[in-house]
């Protein structure tokens, strides 16, 4: 009673544990749908569940800290520590899906971005466009589309404007595979971005082109908008393309919702109106192009900022030859040039530093060669252990082979010296019988005198006779002990075969992993195996009137003494279903509605024999 009621204490406990866990994966499943508009909320979800993490299983704890570094990067929070990031990176490319361990990677290089390492960033972003599964349905395109924007970033930022624009192009590429038509039709815009800096108007002109197209086809008119300032930023400079700057000009003017209330543009807004005195410089409009430059100005503006209104200034008062003003603004220009040129050196000199800290490289290649040659050594100890196990499994193999031997010649010399005793038997039965014969024609002559003659032959014949059998009763029990010793060899060696098949080693090692999956290719290679070694199990199943693939892989696996959890979680059944289908086997097999002894009538019916039994 007592043993009864412990038992069902750890039955529910394991219960409330799964259903925990259970109701804690669900929890992280709504937070990682919550993340995709509102990433603040979802880190403050995620910070009430903190106290509980420690709690939970491995793999629930990995997906938590998988869901707040990209709660974090999605909220602009920035990364100050590696640690964590890499921790579950190693744990996905071990447990994950593709689309886990692309994720897992693509966070650890935006983490090595807020660290200011590039080249450790890039790695990350390669790695996890590695990972990526594009050929599957459910391939996570957002994902991939971000790794090569955050690439396409780096490489501008370093001046690489090339591979930034092979990088952006990917990024546009499976942002429209993932139905993300802002940030695919965004990507194209910024290439063309990098194609005015290169020089080559033509090509950004047809893209933006396109870009303005696409905008209006999603229904993005602001956007459009917006990427009318490039277009007339490459308009505005070929006095063969005034009329096109114009209309652009107006649409924006009219149409665009970066303007306030009182129709003002406010911080680097304001350079439309560099745009705008452009245009009316190129037309003569000098004063309206004076009036324009002078709006770029807004307070607390810095040198760099300045430039296009200086610039545009002193080509006003060049052409109304006003000497005093061309020099006052000459002097300003070059003022903002110097510091522009200092900020951009200033500037450059700090991404070069951050993107190359030689002090953490040289520190992490200490490190892993201290992890190489530690790992060196376990190399080493692993196949020196190899080789031992390999020989000991050698001899024990020879040794079994000739147990074999041994067994099959004393099988035979049994044989033999019971076949002989046989044919002995017959002879002595038929001598036996030709004295008989003999002594009765004598005994009709002579009676009395061979009587004594007689008993003494009979009673010699039947000692003969009983050693004879007696030594043949031996010689059979040995022969059928011989015969079930080799029977059970046979036997457990068909065991050991089917236990040793890559699937059920497989489903093994599936039984130590939580949450862990059978697939019907799976299903069916058990299938086969058992078929191979044991076919009159798979027979008997399906010649039951009621079977079906249901009983039949809970049948197998019980064979295979798989935990009821384990093929409640592959059959996607509770526990107590997987009792009742055990006693209905049972009961259909042996005629007993037990199901603790489905195991053991299963094993003694098809002979399934291991090394412990």
């Amino acid at each position: 009673m007592q043993k009864s009621i412990v038992i069902a204490v750890i039955a529910a406990t394991c219960l409330m544990m799964g259903c925990t866990d259970g109701r804690y994966s669900a929890v992280l499943s709504q937070i990682d749908t919550l993340m995709e508009a509102h990433p603040d909320s979802a880190l403050q979800r995620l910070d009430s569940l903190r106290s509980q993490k420690e709690s939970w299983p491995k793999s629930l704890r990995m997906r938590y800290d998988l869901l707040e570094a990209k709660a974090q990067n999605k909220a602009f929070v920035d990364f100050t520590s590696d640690s964590i990031a890499k921790e579950f990176t190693r744990y996905y490319d071990s447990h994950g899906t593709a689309n886990e361990r692309m994720t897992a990677h693509y966070l650890l290089g935006c983490v090595y971005r807020d660290l200011g390492e590039a080249p450790h960033a890039v790695d990350c972003y390669l790695d996890a466009i590695s990972q990526a599964d594009t050929t599957a349905k459910d391939c996570d395109f957002y994902t991939l589309s971000c790794a090569y924007a955050q690439m396409a970033d780096i490489y501008y930022r370093q001046l690489l404007l090339s591979y930034s624009i092979i990088a952006r192009k990917q990024s546009s590429y499976y942002a429209f595979k993932a139905n993300k038509p802002v940030y695919a039709i965004s990507d194209l815009e910024r290439i063309a971005s990098v194609y005015i800096l290169q020089n080559k108007k033509d090509s950004a002109e047809l893209i933006l082109i396109k870009v303005q197209h696409l905008y209006q086809r999603y229904g993005l008119l602001q956007n459009a908008l917006q990427s009318f300032t490039k277009l007339i930023h490459i308009y505005v400079n070929d006095s063969n393309k005034l009329i096109q700057t114009k209309e652009l000009i107006d649409k924006y003017d009219s149409e665009s919702s970066s303007f306030d209330k009182n129709h003002e543009l406010q911080g680097a807004k304001r350079k439309f109106y560099f745009y705008k005195g452009r245009y009316f410089e190129g037309v003569n409009q000098l004063d309206s192009a004076e009036y324009y430059y002078r709006k770029i100005y807004r307070p607390n503006m810095s040198y760099t900022a300045m430039d296009p209104m200086y610039r545009g200034l002193l080509r006003v008062f060049t052409k109304r030859h006003q000497s005093d003003s061309i020099a006052k603004y000459s002097q300003l220009l070059c003022l903002a040039n110097d510091s522009s040129i200092a900020k951009k050196d200033q500037d450059l000199t700090a991404q070069m530093a951050a993107s190359y800290n030689y002090n953490r490289y040289q520190k992490e290649a200490l490190e892993n060669e201290k992890i190489a040659h530690h790992t060196q050594i376990i190399l080493i100890s692993i196949l020196i252990g190899v080789a031992v196990v390999a020989f000991i499994l050698y001899a024990i193999w020879r040794n079994h082979l000739k147990k074999q031997e041994r067994l099959r010649a004393e099988y035979t010399k049994a044989t033999e010296e019971y076949e002989k005793n046989i044919r002995t038997m017959r002879l002595l039965d038929s001598a036996y019988q030709e004295v008989i014969n003999a002594v009765k024609e004598e005994l009709s002559k002579t009676r009395s005198e061979n009587q004594s003659h007689l008993e003494t032959i009979t009673a010699e014949y039947e000692r003969n006779k009983t050693e004879l059998e007696e030594e043949n009763h031996k010689l059979t029990g040995t022969i059928r002990k011989l015969e079930k010793q080799d029977a059970v060899s046979d036997y457990l060696q068909k065991t050991k075969e089917l236990m040793n098949t890559e699937i059920v080693k497989h489903i093994k090692d599936l039984e130590q992993i939580p949450l862990s999956t059978l697939t019907k290719d799976d299903w069916n290679m058990l299938n086969a195996e058992i078929a191979t070694y044991f076919p009159s199990i798979i027979h008997d199943l399906n010649s039951l009137p009621k079977i079906t693939d249901q009983k039949i892989r809970v049948c197998l696996l019980v064979l295979l003494k798989i935990k009821d959890s384990s093929i409640a979680n592959w059959l996607e059944l509770k526990a107590n279903r997987i009792s009742n289908i055990k006693s209905e086997l049972n009961k259909e097999l042996f005629g007993e509605s037990s199901a603790r002894t489905l195991y053991n009538n299963l094993r003694q019916r098809y002979n399934i024999i291991t090394s412990g039994e």
